[in-house]
């Protein structure tokens, strides 16, 4: 309790403004979304790939921007379309990864992405938006966990919400290829998009396809350990993947639509099919002589495991308003077949045989003649998910600081999945179902206004329950208290309790058998081959966490784009579910039937399968800012405009058309000053005829204002890892990832963990800098203690938006919408380092196999065609000086 307070203590000072600066809002007001001069927003930022729309934006003051979130908790950080394409980022995904220090959670289950919304709107996954390019992007908003309760999710990760702009069209083509620099290793990738967004309508289509070779362990250094030494003394390196040949391809395709006058509906499907083929080994056999043991190896016939995945999905979604409640509904349909095929190698009963009956043509350490193989162990799982919710929020009644506002949420599901597996001409089979039904509720309760001496503070209340039909009821509950004690500045407290059920994949996942593993065993010290067995384990127990949180956010300059942020989690789970990440000792003491050795004492085969631990308890404490700085861009030439504006009027008038004056100035001529046409600004990336690329106009080509185009950006977040710490049952000793027990290959939990994003983008150029760094660790072994060395990783972007190249695009118009980018991952080609006591490394943590691809280098092109249309549309209409 000490160490609570204590961290509480200094999460509040060291986000706590000094209240004299507290400023008094108008009753009503949202003061988090007022727009002020120093608002980004009122700049006069100029956005190549602007609106195409007939009017113009109204915005009122105190009035929250389109597609915001609902409720009164402001975003951590918001995202322009000018932040965004500083990222780099050519893919939603690729964006959410480049922010991902500000999207990850230190509580919640999944630990995955973010709880994604669409326009202010609940979505049926992440489907509905990961083939949209990031230039239809409007801006992005990065939000706390407690926002995820206003749309009936539960409060255990962050909320991103993407807006998208009024009207977008386009058609995207990429190229990608990325080879390691250590060699050995290849990959590409092709995606193909078609998007139209207007009139409240989107429709977009996607092909995506991506393969990578298979990589040896012949390709990198790995210590040699030949199979069968006494006999064949084979070498198997050229025999094991480190990483296994993979082939993706994915059609997808959404379609959203105004129905029933108001109503937003989505709705959208996907076919996916996935293989992939890894390499384990040689295959070797034993042959027994009067109780000797012969060991025989079989070199040019690889042991190889096949799989292979297809799956067809289908989702929608309905958004509406009636009055002041919002209404959604989602619902998702999937159906998936994993298959998997593993080698076992040749039998060799036939020569045994020959053995036993004293052949004396037979050399058992000679030729065997010829070998059948044996047949290949299989494992096949079916799966199939419905589900379906709807959601309500809005005003339940008032109180004197505003309405009570309530989300209402109820949903159905059902999963059934069937497994096989075949091992050792042994069949295991396991048909599972779970139908589910779940309601929850969230109540939002203002206790004071924002004109409040204390400023505005908010309480909520939550409430869930869940009916299995395998596991009976679960429950979950909680509060929080959200606080604006002064501008910019927000501060929240909250405590959730939930009980979880297990996967059906934990509890019916068939079992797969992997021969020829190496693995570290701690008990003694060594580095064995051995079996490991996965799959599911039906006897798990559903978990309870309780989870308290304490968090901040805080800009401290009103005129500079600098925000603070910090939070502390703490988190105790009974009855958690977990693997086994090592063969640690207490582990082996707690699970001995999971760990299998033979009469010398080596180790031969561990079972991974997950179980229920007693408790678990983590503490963790994150803190970070990110900064944000506007850079005034390079404006075009006066010959590059006239160029462009000649070619406009030669296309115009071979159409049969006239050219209006419009707002650019005829040719030859230079405006005067003050005139809103001045060229000032940097050319927009179409040069000036994108989707809202008009000369003077709202898109891209506005040069008529001056221009804070490019950005300058950095982004640090450290997370303080207190307390992780598993009891394994009643008795026995804790294991403690901060404090010598292994968490997985990269050794026990590191105390200290970094996450740095750097960026500069300006006149179409820009370079990324982004890395990840965690402290040491050592793990205590009776066969020595093994020290895991500090660990940095290291990613360079560099990319060219040529488009925004202007006099480029005046003279060689293939080069709008292109952009090309470089890739360096893992650029300073840094592996983990492990060290015994003597400084010498267990071969089943040698660096090359810890990270076996290393340094990458990747190059992107990129195509994005806008349709000419809209070209000469926006690129010759004028009316609207300076936009």
């Amino acid at each position: 309790m000490t160490r609570t307070c204590r961290i509480l203590s200094i999460l509040l000072a060291t986000t706590a403004p000094i209240p004299a600066f507290a400023q008094e809002v108008p009753a009503g007001e949202n003061a988090d979304h007022v727009q002020t001069t120093t608002d980004e927003s009122a700049m006069p930022v100029e956005d190549e790939y602007a609106d195409e729309a007939d009017g113009e934006d109204i915005v009122v003051v105190g009035q929250k921007p389109r597609g915001s979130v609902v409720g009164d908790i402001p975003a951590e950080n918001t995202l322009t379309s000018r932040d965004i394409r500083a990222t780099g980022a050519t893919s939603i995904s690729e964006l959410l990864e480049a922010v991902e220090s500000q999207v990850g959670s230190a509580r919640g289950r999944s630990g995955g992405r973010p709880v994604l919304l669409l326009n202010g709107q609940r979505i049926s996954g992440f489907r509905d938006l990961r083939d949209l390019p990031p230039e239809a992007i409007e801006r992005m908003e990065i939000l706390p966990e407690e926002v995820a309760l206003k749309y009936g999710y539960a409060a255990d990760q962050r909320v991103v919400n993407i807006v998208l702009r009024r009207r977008f069209n386009s058609t995207t083509a990429e190229l990608r290829g990325k080879s390691a620099t250590d060699g050995g290793y290849v990959s590409g990738q092709a995606d193909g998009t078609r998007l139209v967004i207007r009139d409240g309508q989107r429709t977009s289509i996607n092909l995506h396809v991506e393969s990578n070779s298979p990589l040896y362990e012949s390709e990198r250094d790995i210590v040699l350990q030949p199979a069968a030494p006494d006999t064949d003394a084979v070498d198997p390196r050229p025999y094991r993947t480190l990483t296994g040949a993979r082939q993706d391809i994915r059609l997808s395709g959404t379609l959203n639509r105004t129905v029933l006058g108001d109503i937003s509906a989505t709705v959208n499907g996907e076919v996916q099919r996935e293989t992939g083929k890894s390499r384990f080994g040689v295959p070797t056999g034993m042959l027994y002589d009067n109780g000797a043991e012969i060991v025989r190896a079989f070199a040019g016939n690889p042991l190889t495991r096949d799989t292979a995945t297809e799956a067809i999905r289908l989702g929608s979604a309905l958004n509406g308003q009636r009055g002041k409640w919002r209404l959604s509904s989602t619902a998702n349909a999937e159906y998936s077949r994993s298959t998997t095929r593993t080698d076992r190698g040749f039998d060799l009963s036939t020569a045994q045989t020959r053995l036993d009956a004293g052949d004396p043509t037979f050399d058992p350490y000679g030729d065997l003649g010829p070998l059948s193989e044996l047949d290949r162990n299989r494992s096949r799982s079916n799966r199939t998910t419905l589900s379906w919710d709807a959601t309500a929020n809005g005003p339940l009644f008032a109180l004197p600081a505003g309405d009570a506002n309530a989300t209402f949420k109820v949903g159905l599901g059902r999963i059934d999945q069937n497994s096989e597996a075949l091992r050792d001409d042994e069949r295991f089979e396991s048909d599972l179902g779970r139908t589910s039904g779940d309601a929850s509720a969230s109540l939002d309760l203002p206790i004071t206004k924002r004109t409040a001496s204390i400023g505005r503070l908010s309480a909520n209340l939550n409430a869930g329950l869940t009916q299995l039909s395998d596991f009976g009821t679960l429950t979950s509950l909680g509060a929080g208290v959200n606080w604006s004690p002064a501008p910019r500045l927000n501060l929240l407290a909250s405590w959730t309790r939930e009980e979880g059920a297990p996967s059906l994949q934990q509890l019916g996942d068939p079992l797969l058998e992997s021969p020829g593993v190496a693995y570290f065993d701690y008990t003694r010290g060594e580095t064995v081959l051995l079996t490991t067995i996965t799959g599911g384990n039906p006897a798990l127990d559903a978990d309870r966490r309780n989870v308290f949180k304490l968090s901040g956010n805080w800009q401290p300059f009103e005129k500079t784009n600098l925000r603070l942020r910090a939070e502390y989690v703490r988190q105790t789970i009974d009855r958690p579910q977990g693997g086994f990440p090592a063969a640690t000792e207490a582990l082996e003491a707690a699970f001995p039937d999971r760990f299998e050795r033979d009469a010398d004492g080596n180790l031969v085969r561990v079972d991974l399968r997950p179980v229920n631990f007693e408790k678990s308890q983590r503490e963790t404490l994150r803190w970070g800012f990110s900064f944000s700085k506007p850079l005034a861009s390079k404006p075009p030439s006066q010959a590059a405009i006239a160029q462009l504006r000649e070619r406009f009027a030669a296309q115009r008038a071979a159409r049969g058309g006239t050219v209006p004056s419009g707002d650019a100035p005829p040719p030859g001529t230079t405006p005067a000053a003050g005139d809103p046409r001045q060229p000032s600004g940097q050319a927009g990336s179409l040069a000036g005829a994108g989707p809202g690329g008009r000369f003077g106009g709202r898109g891209g080509g506005r040069f008529g204002r001056g221009r804070q185009g490019g950005r300058l950006t950095f982004s640090l977040t450290h997370q303080v890892n207190l307390v992780d710490e598993v009891t394994i049952a009643d008795g026995l000793p804790k294991l403690d990832y901060l404090n010598g027990e292994a968490i997985g290959s990269t050794g026990g939990r590191s105390r200290h963990e970094i996450q740095a994003e750097s960026g500069y983008y300006n006149n179409g150029l820009g370079a990324r800098l982004q890395g990840n760094w965690r402290s040491g660790t050592t793990i205590d072994s009776p066969g020595g203690d093994l020290r895991f060395s500090p660990y940095a990783d290291v990613d360079l972007r560099l990319f060219a938006n040529l488009s925004e190249n202007f006099e480029l695009v005046a003279k060689h118009p293939f080069f709008r919408g292109t952009s090309v980018r470089l890739d360096i991952e893992n650029i300073l080609n840094n592996r983990p380092k492990v060290r015994r006591s003597d400084g010498t490394t267990p071969l089943s943590y040698q660096p090359d196999l810890l990270q076996p691809v290393g340094r990458t280098i990747g190059i992107t092109f990129r195509k994005l065609f806008i349709p000419q249309r809209f070209f000469q549309r926006g690129g010759m209409r004028g009316g609207r000086a300076g936009g």
